[in-house]
């Protein structure tokens, strides 16, 4: 079997079997790829330990029938603050399911990567706020994918936005005017200042964000708007996302 090496985060893992375990990996070459781990749950495997959702390193594959089969992997990144913080753990996961859900087989798609390895990374930095790290990613998926939402115009008719009687509506793509707003029936009251915040996001200005003073309500409204954003246009909720508020 021809063998490949790639860059990887590990997304997803099942156990299969008495010792193997099967895995989604997000590689920054092939995009992802369903791969096997044979014999990885033994304690006698190179790997047992490496494997573990976060993992991100480099593997050797051998291309498989119906699927690819991990021959070795190397760290690349230390994640290991991830599994002993439940917090970051569950943030992870939902940076972890996001890539999972928008990715397709086998196709690349490097910055997506490179956003998915910043996260993880960042996660991992006791001195990085999670929820902040989260409301970061999710703006740069959501403009990555060419979503990010409007939020200096009314999203329905294009005028000005004003400062009160605001309303966020992912079915037109961003905040609505007080007027627009009474026909949305969807849409979920936002303030001024949030909107100003996910301005902030918009720009993508990620030293600025991170310096703001923010309490818990203004990070769990922006992450309200993001995560509505993003499941519209996936046409799905995230399992990750419940997780995460049972956690807060």
């Amino acid at each position: 079997m021809p063998i490949y090496e790639a860059e990887a985060v590990v997304l997803r893992k099942v156990d299969y079997g008495e010792a193997d375990r099967i895995l989604t990996l997000l590689t920054r070459e092939r995009g992802k790829v369903a791969a096997i781990a044979k014999s990885v749950r033994r304690s006698k495997s190179r790997m047992a330990g490496q494997l573990d959702v976060f993992a991100h390193g480099t593997v050797l594959l051998a291309e498989g029938k119906s699927m690819d089969v991990v021959t070795q992997f190397q760290r690349i990144t230390e994640n290991s603050a991830l599994g002993s913080d439940l917090k970051r753990a569950a943030v992870a996961s939902v940076v972890a399911e996001v890539a999972d859900k928008i990715m397709e087989e086998r196709h690349p798609a490097p910055e997506m990567f490179a956003l998915v390895v910043e996260a993880l990374r960042h996660l991992s930095d006791r001195e990085v706020a999670p929820l902040l790290e989260l409301a970061d990613f999710l703006a740069r998926v959501l403009s990555e994918l060419g979503y990010t939402p409007e939020v200096n115009r009314c999203a329905r008719c294009g005028g000005s936005l004003g400062e009160d009687g605001l309303s966020f509506s992912a079915l037109a793509g961003g905040v609505v005017c007080r007027d627009c707003g009474h026909h949305d029936h969807g849409g979920r009251l936002v303030t001024s200042r949030t909107v100003k915040i996910l301005r902030v996001l918009a720009a993508g200005d990620r030293d600025l964000f991170f310096r703001l003073r923010l309490d818990a309500e203004d990070i769990q409204a922006v992450e309200s708007v993001l995560e509505a954003q993003l499941e519209h246009h996936l046409d799905r909720q995230l399992k990750s996302i419940d997780f995460l508020r049972r956690v807060r």
